[in-house]
């Protein structure tokens, strides 16, 4: 499959090329900002308090911006932050312009920045696998990547530039645009609505959903754990950068060179040869080589002689990122049902930005206190550690999930009492009957489906043998309502039913297992 491929779809083209615009509006207004902040104040606090500002929404609000969109239109949820950062970029730049612009102004329009960024990243990173299907899905996530590789080469470049000659408010001004073109995207787009549940959850019991998800989800474990431990280490050499060119005494135009032949190698990786490896190798094969490939460019980087040399190392180390992060975002997608997509992506999210943030801190005392050379070699030790863990945590297995709704649970039978849905808690107890020499595989087959009931919205599940009669075993769990009980039968996968079908298939009784389902009393309320 072509690199190129999903930009066929015009849904996705529109947003891709929106997501460009955007991103070089936002590069060029962090570049001019952070500068109008530098000629405000000479206080390194404040300089250094623009980019606080930027990511902290990012890691307060990206869960509940990720439980937003799994409940309400994503794309009007988009529609509604970029209106948010259009107003902000509007009022920087009027205030830019007549000279109004404050160090606490240009700091709470910054964070308004963020705020808007939280809201959008989860709804637009969960709107991709919807719009370009799973076939192109890795094509579509290696075009973002090249995407913000293109904005992040060109934006400060024109920032720079803009700001040189006109001043911070024409940039300010152009960022608000790109705003615009986002705007225009969302509107026009023929975009499929997301199926909601008849059982709306309210916004606390989402955000749990999510964290309950991620819980019991192994395979989603897997990729955090790995991909955080893979993002910490592989920040190094772009966070280290600055350094090894000013201990060198290079100018700024030769860094500027070097982060270019970074996001060169990135853009050429991810359109030549990323979809080729993506064909071939598994995504444990191919996280193997990145790792590796990264370690080893990461532990020489400071120490090649030349400006050339470095700039193929870093080359090659651009393409070894790409590599790797494109393929940890695919396989994230890859376990996320719809019904949880958006907040899962947000956890995904926070976890990357905060092994990003604290790498980038360990990687910086690390130098401090030694030199570049000793830190970047530790990080190459922490990207072979990541490669090792593809033997206790592989996620190849994620490529075959198929987590697309099921129906397969069937409506309930009629009931004497029809429960509201606040009633609960609500006990479910299915009944088996096993024969003995199949009990081990049963218990197995059980483990399974009790991660998939705790997934799927139980807060408890067990398996409980019957002492009277070794063939007989009752699963039960408990979930907080019958609206929880109601939104488990909707939210049930093709995986799921693979995993019920497999457990049920060791019952030997004469009839199905038998389902019950039991309302709570609360007895506190009855009146002796």
């Amino acid at each position: 499959m072509s690199a190129w491929s999903p930009l066929r779809n015009s849904v996705y083209r529109a947003m891709w090329l929106g997501s460009v615009g955007s991103n070089i509006g936002t590069t060029m207004n962090d570049t001019a900002a952070v500068w109008t902040m530098t000629t405000m104040t000479s206080s390194p606090y404040l300089v250094s308090l623009m980019q606080t500002m930027s990511s902290l929404p990012l890691f307060l609000l990206a869960l509940p911006a990720g439980a937003l969109a799994d409940l309400v239109d994503r794309r009007r949820l988009i529609l509604v932050a970029q209106a948010g950062a259009l107003l902000t970029a509007v009022g920087m730049a009027l205030l830019a312009w007549y000279g109004a612009l404050t160090q606490t102004l240009l700091l709470l329009a910054t964070f308004q920045l963020g705020v808007a960024a939280a809201f959008t990243m989860p709804a637009w990173q969960a709107l991709i696998p919807e719009v370009v299907g799973r076939e192109q899905l890795s094509s579509a996530i290696a075009l973002n990547g090249v995407g913000f590789n293109i904005a992040r080469s060109l934006g400060p470049i024109l920032g720079g530039l803009l700001l040189a000659a006109l001043g911070p408010a024409p940039v300010f001004a152009l960022n608000a645009l790109s705003f615009v073109a986002v705007i225009g995207v969302m509107c026009t787009g023929n975009y499929i609505a997301t199926p909601r549940s008849a059982q709306q959850e309210q916004m606390l019991g989402a955000m749990a959903a999510a964290i309950r998800y991620v819980r019991h989800a192994r395979a989603m474990q897997a990729v955090l754990c790995r991909g955080g431990i893979h993002m910490f280490a592989a920040v190094a050499p772009v966070v280290l950068l600055p350094v090894i060119v000013h201990s060198r005494q290079w100018t700024a135009a030769d860094f500027g060179i070097l982060m270019g032949c970074y996001g060169g190698g990135a853009i050429l990786m991810a359109l030549l040869w990323l979809p080729k490896l993506r064909e071939r190798f598994t995504f444990d094969q191919v996280l193997l080589g990145a790792s590796v490939v990264s370690a080893a460019m990461t532990a020489i980087v400071a120490l090649v002689p030349g400006k050339i040399a470095m700039g193929l190392v870093l080359m090659v180390t651009g393409a070894a990122w790409i590599s790797g992060m494109n393929t940890f975002s695919v396989a994230s997608q890859s376990v996320f049902p719809n019904w949880v997509r958006a907040r899962s992506s947000a956890i995904y999210l926070v976890v990357m930005q905060g092994a990003f943030a604290i790498g980038a801190l360990t990687w910086g005392q690390l130098t401090s206190q030694f030199n570049a050379p000793v830190a970047l070699g530790i990080a190459a030790g922490c990207l072979l550690l990541s490669a090792l863990l593809a033997r206790l945590l592989p996620i190849s297995h994620v490529e075959k999930l198929d987590l697309s709704p099921s129906g397969h649970m069937l409506p309930h039978s009629a009931m004497t009492t029809e429960p509201a849905p606040s009633d609960g808690p609500v006990l479910i107890t299915i009944e088996y009957h096993i024969d003995p020499q199949d009990v081990p595989a049963f218990r197995a087959a059980m483990l399974h489906l009790r991660e998939a009931r705790l997934r799927d919205g139980a807060f408890r599940c067990s398996l409980f043998a019957d002492l009277e009669d070794p063939t007989h075993y009752r699963e039960t769990f408990l979930v907080g309502s019958w609206a929880e009980h109601l939104r488990q039968h909707e939210r049930a996968t093709m995986e799921d039913q693979r995993v019920e079908r497999a457990v049920q298939s060791f019952h030997r009784g004469s009839e199905p297992p038998r389902v019950r389902h039991l309302l709570m009393v609360n007895l506190r309320d009855v009146k002796p």
